[in-house]
């Protein structure tokens, strides 16, 4: 449980300070298939070089794909940003910055620090997130009887716009990111007895942090049909939806 906490509060802090201005792409062949988007899980070949030519590891060499989940700092920041978009058999020549890869510390013999790094990278597979964010008409046509509402915001956002009608509210996070300690044990007591066959919502104001919470109930707690809804309480809010305070 405290590895849990202790990855959701990074996946929340780099959600929020990744800057994709700094990632400049010099090459793109576009791929054909699915599209990778935050928490996809992919597979790629790489080869990577110093911004001289110098080339400090490849893939390619080793004939073995590399696969980690984007989104969750499995990878430097850099490629967090670079390689969102890509389709499967998308090429991308990417040149990183050292602040979004090694910075001032640089990463053993190979990289030197504040080295500017450039990255060959070939999509070979990917996979959807396992759960699945859905759009405001998606969610007002979900049947309510099987159907848990939780909003995850704090007691001053509930005061201030209200909450969607059948919501739960049990505050996720604190004003700094870390997770409430007592918040999925509150989870566990709501769900115990509908989850089985249930589908769980969770709501947040802009629905980048709900998604983080749902890819991680997903992940490293192992549930099932966890959903977040696109864009949260605001864009609920700018289409005229109705609110109860």
């Amino acid at each position: 449980m405290k590895k849990f906490i202790c990855k959701l509060f990074i996946f929340i802090f780099f959600s929020v300070f990744l800057n994709a201005t700094e990632i400049k792409i010099l090459s793109d062949i576009p791929g054909t298939g699915p599209t990778i988007v935050n928490h996809s899980k992919i597979s790629v070949h790489y080869r990577g070089t110093l911004d001289d030519g110098t080339e400090f590891d490849s893939s390619f060499k080793r004939n073995q794909p590399f696969v980690f989940q984007i989104g969750i700092r499995q990878v430097i920041a850099g490629w967090e940003i670079g390689l969102m978009g890509m389709k499967v058999g998308g090429k991308r020549m990417i040149k990183i910055p050292p602040e979004l890869a090694y910075g001032k510390n640089g990463a053993g013999k190979s990289i030197p620090p504040n080295a500017t790094l450039i990255f060959d990278v070939e999509i070979i597979a990917i996979q959807p997130p396992g759960y699945k964010i859905i759009s405001i008409n998606e969610f007002i046509s979900m049947p309510k009887k099987d159907l848990i509402i939780i909003d995850i915001r704090t007691q001053e956002e509930w005061d201030k716009t209200g909450i969607i009608k059948g919501s739960k509210k049990i505050n996720a996070f604190d004003h700094k990111g870390n997770l409430n300690p007592g918040f999925i044990n509150s989870f566990k007591l709501l769900t115990k007895k509908k989850l089985l066959n249930s589908k769980v919502v969770f709501i947040s104001s802009r629905g980048d942090i709900s998604s983080i919470l749902a890819n991680g109930f997903v992940e490293n707690l192992g549930y099932k049909k966890m959903y977040s809804l696109k864009g949260g309480i605001n864009e609920w809010i700018t289409f005229g939806n109705p609110l109860l305070k």
